[in-house]
């Protein structure tokens, strides 16, 4: 069942990407690829203004799944040997189910003393940042990242959980 809701999400995903190509001249506009890490998935970015853009993660967490939005700020690092190093850094929220215990209790016995808590999927919704360095090989056209992304986790109504070291690498590709 898990994988049939990834498999919509991958291709919901997919669609999203091939219905908003354009042909731009060598411009970096939009990029996708894979995010490996803490929250492994798929990753698309849209640039809207400047050196402003808009990511979406459909990510992998905790035998789940979960879309997150970011609006990310571009601004280059003036690195002395090369030019095509971005820092970036930005906010958003996600939304998805994941996997938790501890926080449905059910009985082990006849005992009402003794019980256990279930492990299930749970709705989860919360806040995101990320921090990162991009490298841009608009040659190849690929580029590849380092970030970091912080999020605070509100579980099913009943929980909150934070997770401040979720660090991945992503190599996109650029269109």
């Amino acid at each position: 069942m898990k994988q049939l809701y990834l498999m919509k999400a991958v291709c919901l995903f997919m669609l999203l990407i091939f219905s908003s190509v354009q042909s731009h001249a060598q411009q970096y506009d939009r990029s996708a690829g894979i995010r490996l890490g803490g929250s492994s998935g798929l990753t698309f970015k849209k640039f809207i203004v400047d050196e402003q853009s808009i990511e979406a993660i459909i990510s992998n967490r905790r035998s789940g799944i979960q879309l997150t939005v970011l609006h990310l700020i571009h601004q280059p690092m003036h690195v002395s040997f090369n030019e095509n190093f971005y820092f970036y850094y930005g906010v958003g929220g996600h939304i998805g189910s994941e996997e938790h215990g501890g926080i449905d209790k059910e009985l082990s016995n006849a005992d009402p003393t003794e019980f256990t808590y279930k492990e299930k999927n749970y709705l989860t919704m919360g806040i995101d940042g990320m921090i990162g360095i991009e490298y841009r090989m608009l040659s190849v056209p690929i580029t590849l990242s380092l970030d970091m992304k912080p999020y605070l986790n509100y579980i099913d109504m009943r929980k909150i959980k934070a997770d401040f070291w979720d660090a991945s690498i992503a190599i996109k590709y650029v269109f």
